[in-house]
């Protein structure tokens, strides 16, 4: 594993790469963008002074960070000033917290403190719609699902998971996660009594994650373990497996592999631990072509 130079100053808090192989870095002193071999090409430090809490590539060369309350847009050929910023929030004590674009880099998301999601024109930066009055604490991650126009999905410290139709502002499904889920369903790890105790935590959820497929959601939670929720089209996502036992502490970050195979997920926690998971069981059934039903049998399900 190489270590790069400490350019930062202080804490690094989000890390993402593009296609063209740019890494971008931002923390308390701002946005740092890397070239693939680890030297410096550009910094955002006196347009984006306070602390940066994400990061995010969109299409071309735009660039896309939460700092405060502002969401700003960068294009990486220039760092010295904004392509647009807007503040979002409710009040100075509402952070911003993770930053997401769609698949075809048409909307940014960013959700906030407050529990809201904010989605507005990636171009333009002309806010479309806040989506409001689902989470009742901080609402943590965002990730827009691929292959599904208009669909996204947010968690929070509510330990809610939801989907949303953003087009028009209506969560499509709500679950609430608990210590006691998963009977039924296949838990992996190889748990301690010391790990199996830190499972006690509640299950606030911290980052999601989603297959480029679209058919399958990862999820970290604070009790240490990881979530695969799976579905196909309009169906919702169900639980399909959780993996345990392997963090002690919490696991904050998940990601599928944007390389191939993609069918291993990562994840890290505050035990410092960076765990690869093999997930292609779980991928393999969740894009599976569906049988298509016969006539007679359709017939039964309309109970004629």
């Amino acid at each position: 594993m190489e270590e790069w130079g400490k350019t930062h100053s202080g804490e690094v808090l989000c890390v993402v790469s593009n296609q063209a192989d740019e890494i971008a870095s931002c923390g308390d002193d701002g946005v740092v963008l890397w070239s693939a071999d680890g030297q410096v090409i550009g910094r955002a430090a006196e347009s984006c002074p306070s602390p940066v809490s994400s990061v995010c590539y969109g299409s071309d060369s735009h660039l896309y960070c939460a700092e405060g309350r502002c969401l700003h847009a960068y294009d990486t050929r220039d760092l010295t000033v904004p392509l647009w910023s807007m503040q979002l929030g409710g009040s100075d004590d509402d952070e911003l917290n993770q930053v997401a674009v769609s698949e075809k880099g048409t909307h940014v998301a960013v959700c906030d403190d407050n529990g809201d999601t904010h989605v507005a024109d990636a171009r333009t930066g002309k806010l479309h719609r806040t989506l409001r009055r689902q989470h009742n604490n901080v609402c943590t991650s965002v990730q827009f699902r691929p292959r599904r126009a208009s669909e996204l999905a947010t968690c929070g410290l509510d330990c809610k998971l939801l989907r949303w139709d953003y087009s028009c502002g209506r969560p499509l499904q709500r679950e609430v996660l608990s210590n006691l889920e998963g009977n039924g369903e296949q838990t992996l790890g190889s748990a301690t009594p010391s790990v199996r105790s830190q499972l006690l935590n509640p299950p606030f959820l911290h980052q999601l994650s989603f297959h480029r497929s679209g058919s399958v959601l990862a999820a970290a939670a604070e009790d240490g373990a990881v979530r695969l929720y799976s579905g196909q089209g309009k169906d919702e996502l169900r639980l399909a497996r959780i993996y345990d036992g392997v963090h002690p502490s919490s696991a904050c970050l998940v990601q599928f592999s944007r390389f191939a195979p993609d069918s291993v997920l990562v994840s890290a926690g505050n035990d410092r631990r960076l765990v690869a998971w093999q997930v292609t069981e779980v991928v393999s059934q969740a894009t599976a072509p569906r049988a298509r039903a016969t006539g007679k049998a359709q017939a039964q399900r309309r109970g004629t």
